[in-house]
């Protein structure tokens, strides 16, 4: 193979091209559909270095080969966990999307109820106003409002009175315990 300085790497087109063709262009040897020099013995031991080398060359795809599949089981298995990671996180962010959803519902429910429970507290609020219990009372339970007449007065300048009453029938453990506080006193 033929190498050339860095900055033409990039222009470099032999480098695509079949190892074969470059190693009898190397060793003067012509091309497979030109004829045979007249010098066999020469012929034969350039076979041998272009067999010597194409071995080599096979030998260096094989492994490579071998190593490539170790670098794809590596990949696979790293390419799987980027994707279990990727699924999970998107998982759970469709979760966290459906709570938030499920919590905004909830919260418009609630504030549709508390709006109907305002309504209703108004509504009870005017069907038991003092006016209309009072009509009710007077017109269907024929209710009215006391009169001076009606009303009776107690007199509490005598003074405050006590009393106790007592029970005429006691039971045994009461009478023990007047006769022990009696021992006492």
């Amino acid at each position: 193979m033929n190498y050339y300085s860095r900055s033409s790497l990039a222009y470099d087109l032999t480098l695509f091209e079949d190892p074969r063709d470059n190693m009898s262009a190397k060793w003067g040897r012509k091309a497979k559909d030109s004829s045979v020099s007249a010098d066999e013995s020469k012929a034969s031991k350039d076979d041998e270095m272009f067999e010597d080398v194409e071995s080599t060359a096979r030998v260096k795809r094989v492994r490579r080969r071998k190593s490539n599949y170790g670098l794809i089981a590596v990949a696979v298995v790293f390419a799987i966990a980027v994707a279990f990671i990727v699924a999970s996180i998107i998982h759970g962010q469709v979760q966290l999307t459906e709570l938030n959803q499920e919590i905004a519902d909830a919260k418009t429910e609630l504030a549709e109820m508390q709006s109907v429970h305002t309504q209703y507290e108004m509504l009870v609020d005017n069907s038991m106003s003092a006016t209309k219990v009072e009509e009710y009372a007077q017109k269907n339970l024929n209710m009215s409002k006391a009169t001076n007449a009606q009303k009776e007065f107690v007199n509490l300048s005598e003074g405050d009175k006590a009393e106790v009453s007592m029970s005429a029938e006691k039971n045994i453990f009461q009478s023990i315990a007047e006769a022990f506080s009696s021992l006492w006193s």
